[in-house]
């Protein structure tokens, strides 16, 4: 995949999945999220393993925020179905050479929802 194809799925998807942050608001900036990530993975097609998160969301990711918690990987699966339909876990657990992600899907915590119902719940366009 090339720095166009990932500059396009951005566009594209123009609110953080998971707390529906708009990319066009001030105070956070829209990151690129591997959904399965790390050395010997390669990408997909069509964006199959990214997600658009805000640079909070992302942060909370790969680390833990003081006032949010950690955003567990199942929640981004969740986030990733709501943004672009059914995921395909099977091919995404392929991309580590594996048969089953070590997670499964699971519900965005309460905190981040709290701020999505705060962006006005706005699904993606």
């Amino acid at each position: 995949m090339t720095d166009s194809d990932k500059q396009e799925y951005m566009l594209l998807h123009p609110y953080c999945a998971v707390c529906h942050w708009p990319s066009n608001r001030p105070g956070r900036h829209m990151e690129l999220h591997h959904i399965v990530a790390g050395p010997g993975r390669k990408d997909l097609p069509c964006g199959s393993n990214w997600i658009s998160l805000c640079s909070r969301c992302h942060h909370a990711v790969h680390n833990t925020l003081p006032e949010y918690g950690t955003l567990p990987a199942g929640a981004v699966l969740t986030a990733k179905a709501e943004a672009d339909g059914p995921v395909d876990v099977e091919k995404l657990a392929s991309l580590k050479r594996r048969k089953n992600l070590p997670y499964e899907a699971c519900a965005i915590p309460d905190k981040f929802m709290r701020d999505r119902r705060k962006q006005g719940g706005k699904s993606w366009p």
